[in-house]
């Protein structure tokens, strides 16, 4: 009896934490489950198979409901154990064993019926409607929860390609916004990015399954964008001279909402990387016509902040995919 209550209500509390508290993180179950199923499937098809990576998103959706399912059910299924004549085939008189209580249970949670078998006596009748009604929650909650994590896939997929449209790496994100004079329209660019990203960062909060939705390819990964958009941010502040630079507030705002989008990682389980990724070719912005600061100060700022790019390395790293560079 102890053990099948602890299931049911563990099962709802993973769901409605993982579902309804957007400002928390994977419900600790749920959360391992994911993280676990990630890794077997990178394990299995490699950490360059991308497109059979870009499974893993449908897969840890359908295995992370099901957890939940399995959970409440079993935990029903114990109850309804504890008590031999807690239901009965009116047909045969007979009591079911423990698969039929699995089915009993099962029924009830998902259709309108009891599955050819009656509970016998008040309390068992009472609790027959919660389940039904738990059953009617869950399926809502979790149809509820697909549409949202699948609407959020959508913005996710976009931050991606409105990065790498315009640049395959950081240094040719910089050259690419120079118009030889100074960087244009970059204000514009990098305020509807910072908006879409800000957007993109509360929906991984809600919903830090997102994480585990792997692009087919590079110019849709969001590990990829976010590495490039970071470095390009940080080449123009470190590596441009200051007279040259787009508003400074743009520039704040846009790299405070890169790191509000990396503090969304821990709630999936992704660490920092041990190393620390490759500076942006300073000398290729040069060559390409923008005005540049000395090679030791812009690489003297870029190890102040190694720290914060190791956290964007840990999670490229993680989505299986390598640091961009100018080729």
């Amino acid at each position: 009896m102890f053990g099948g209550i602890v299931s049911v209500i563990w099962g709802f509390v993973e769901s409605l934490w993982t579902t309804l508290w957007v400002d928390g993180t994977s419900a600790p179950l749920t959360g391992r489950v994911t993280t676990f199923i990630w890794k077997s499937m990178q394990g299995v098809f490699g950490k360059r198979n991308h497109k059979l990576l870009s499974l893993s998103g449908p897969v840890i959706l359908i295995a992370t409901i099901s957890f939940w399912i399995v959970m409440i059910i079993i935990g029903w299924s114990l109850i309804f154990y504890t008590a031999t004549d807690a239901i009965q085939n009116p047909t045969t008189k007979s009591y079911p064993d423990f698969v039929g209580r699995l089915w009993y249970i099962t029924y009830v949670m998902f259709s309108v019926g009891n599955g050819d078998f009656t509970p016998q006596g008040n309390a068992w009748q009472l609790l027959s409607a919660v389940v039904a009604f738990g059953g009617m929650a869950l399926v809502t909650l979790a149809v509820t929860y697909i549409l949202q994590v699948l609407s959020a896939v959508t913005v996710k997929r976009s931050f991606a390609s409105q990065v790498t449209s315009i640049a395959k790496s950081p240094e040719e994100f910089v050259v690419t916004q120079w118009t030889g004079n100074d960087f244009g329209d970059i204000e514009l660019q990098l305020s509807h990015l910072s908006t879409t990203l800000s957007n993109l960062s509360e929906k991984h909060m809600a919903y830090p399954i997102l994480h585990y939705y792997h692009a087919a390819k590079s110019e849709k990964a969001n590990a990829v964008a976010l590495a490039i958009l970071d470095d390009a941010l940080m080449a123009i502040k470190y590596g441009v001279p200051e007279e040259y630079h787009p508003s400074g507030t743009i520039l704040k705002s846009t790299r405070s909402t890169v790191q509000t989008f990396l503090n969304t990682l821990s709630g999936a389980y992704i660490e920092p990387s041990n190393d620390t990724p490759p500076v942006p070719d300073l000398s290729f912005i040069k060559k390409c016509g923008v005005p540049t600061v000395a090679e030791e100060e812009f690489r003297k700022k870029f190890e102040e902040k190694k720290q914060r790019r190791k956290t964007v390395y840990g999670y490229l790293r993680n989505s299986a995919w390598k640091w961009p560079v100018v080729q």
